[in-house]
């Protein structure tokens, strides 16, 4: 850290909290002393703080306030050597965020932008590399950063509208069952495996049994029922485990908070999985407005930090009509042009295409129940089907 004026020096504060304990009686000139080493600051001096990089700016807080405690200063500058351009926990700029609460001007002398480039145009990493660091930035970065890539646009389901039944049954010969009588419906997109089937024999086992039935393309979403609920480290061992399995999508649920939602993205989109996140739910008492403990803004949040992190594809409760309108309203104010998953239908009153009207022309109804408590699953496929295509279609659906 340097001061300004004929007397201009360095010096660096400590860090020894024995250091800070035996100085806190001292007068201030000699707890200046105590606790730097070089050129003790003079009290109304200018001082120009040093740092390598600037990522949340936790330590950048903690040495501002230390400074401040030693006495009248002017902390005017803050030089780094690489601004990673990062969002703070609440989405803000971190920079932008540190400049308003402390004062400080920042500068840097090369940010991630620059490093991104560089490596880009000199062809310094190999292409996963630079991927991998092209999903950190949409991700964690500000949004000046996510605006130099393309959208990422992660399409899931080859078509616009599908039916994907939630195959929330007990075991393999129950899925089996589901996937053989439903696999040939055409307006079937994919099947959302629950906690209970891999759990009871394994993630991998249960994909294989939809695989070995496929006869055209349809997707496997794993919805792990809730993921995104734990720390931010334990998302790079989920992805693994989803990835090694053979699941094309993941659903999450990030009500740990904003760090482990951006955690969660980044390390499927590592592992190149697709992400569909989602926030509210279909039952009673979820958020407090309804009585529940997630407040209302924040899970209005998940998606808002999501669709800023380049997601498209969104869960939204299709017995909620008017939720569905409000979220699409918020990813659409990002930039977001978005698909649409929605649970909530037939045993929780929900009606397809009164969802599917207001989500727009993305959408993907998750039905249950009613398809695999059928008495006959094929025929209820087919009707759930019809419930997204026009009534011509859909008379002609019926007659085949």
């Amino acid at each position: 850290m340097a001061q300004k004026g004929q007397n201009a020096g360095w010096f660096f504060s400590r860090k020894d909290e024995k250091k800070h304990g035996e100085a806190t009686n001292l007068p201030p000139t000699e707890r200046i002393k105590a606790l730097t080493v070089g050129m003790a600051p003079k009290e109304g001096q200018s001082i120009v703080q040093l740092d390598d990089v600037f990522t949340a700016g936790d330590a950048k807080y903690e040495a501002n306030k230390f400074l401040k405690s030693l006495g009248n200063f002017n902390l005017s500058l803050l030089a780094i050597g690489v601004d990673r351009q990062e969002v703070a926990t609440d989405s803000r700029e971190a920079i932008a965020e540190y400049q308003q609460k402390t004062g400080t001007y920042v500068v840097s002398v090369v940010t991630a932008t620059d490093v991104y480039n560089y490596l880009k145009e000199n062809k310094k990493i190999s292409e996963g590399a630079l991927k991998r660091l092209e999903n950190y930035l949409r991700v964690y970065g500000t949004a000046s950063v996510g605006n130099q890539f393309d959208k990422l646009e992660q399409r899931i389901i080859e078509r616009d509208r599908s039916v994907i039944p939630a195959c929330d049954v007990s075991t393999i010969e129950e899925l089996e069952k589901i996937v053989q009588a439903t696999i040939n419906v055409e307006g079937i997109g994919g099947y959302k495996i629950g906690f209970e089937l891999a759990l009871n024999y394994g993630l991998p086992k249960v994909v294989d049994v939809i695989r070995k039935n496929k006869t055209r393309p349809v997707a496997i979403i794993y919805d792990h029922q809730k993921a995104g609920t734990d720390i931010p480290d334990t998302g790079k061992n989920f992805a693994r485990v989803c990835k090694n399995a053979g699941v094309d999508a993941v659903i999450l649920f990030p009500q740990a908070g904003p760090e482990t939602e951006r955690a969660w993205i980044y390390h499927a989109l590592d592992n190149g999985l697709k992400v569909i996140v989602g926030g509210r739910m279909t039952h009673p008492a979820y958020v407090v407005s309804e009585g529940g403990f997630v407040t209302d803004s924040g899970a209005l949040d998940m998606y808002r930090i999501a669709a800023r992190a380049g997601i498209n594809n969104f869960v939204v409760p299709g017995n909620k009509i008017d939720i569905i309108k409000q979220v699409r309203e918020i990813v659409e104010a990002e930039g977001i042009i978005p698909i649409f998953y929605a649970p909530g239908f037939v045993a929780q009153g929900g009606k397809i295409d009164a969802a599917a009207k207001v989500a727009g022309d993305r959408f993907h109804g998750i039905v249950g129940r009613g398809i695999y408590q059928a008495e006959d699953i094929h025929d209820a496929a087919i009707e759930y089907t019809s419930q997204l295509e026009s009534p011509a279609i859909s008379i002609k659906m019926r007659l085949k």
